[in-house]
This record gives structure tokens, C-alpha cells and sequence, in this order.
């Protein structure tokens, strides 16, 4: 019973672990995604 939990918790840092640079990556992205469609809608909107 005591090796099945060290497993769960083994493989619950893994996914951490493995999440951790996918989450950074996404707090990175998003704030520049929203910078460049502002600038879109910008350029649509100041053209018309």
C-alpha cells in the first residue's frame, strides 16, 4: 500500500514537473497574443 502511494505521488511530480514549463510558456504567450490582436484591431479599426 506504501509503495502504491510513493508511486501516485512519484507520478504527480512528474506531471508537475512536466506541466510547470507548459504553464510558464503560457503565462509568457498570452499577455504578447493579447498585445499583438490589440494592435490588430487597431490597424482594422484605424483604417476604416
Amino acid at each position: 500500500m506504501e509503495a502504491m502511494c510513493i508511486v501516485f505521488v512519484f507520478a504527480g511530480l512528474v506531471c508537475l514537473g512536466l506541466l510547470s514549463p507548459l504553464l510558464y510558456a503560457a503565462a509568457t504567450v498570452l499577455p504578447l497574443a493579447a498585445g499583438l490582436l490589440r494592435r490588430l484591431i487597431r490597424l482594422i479599426g484605424g483604417s476604416r
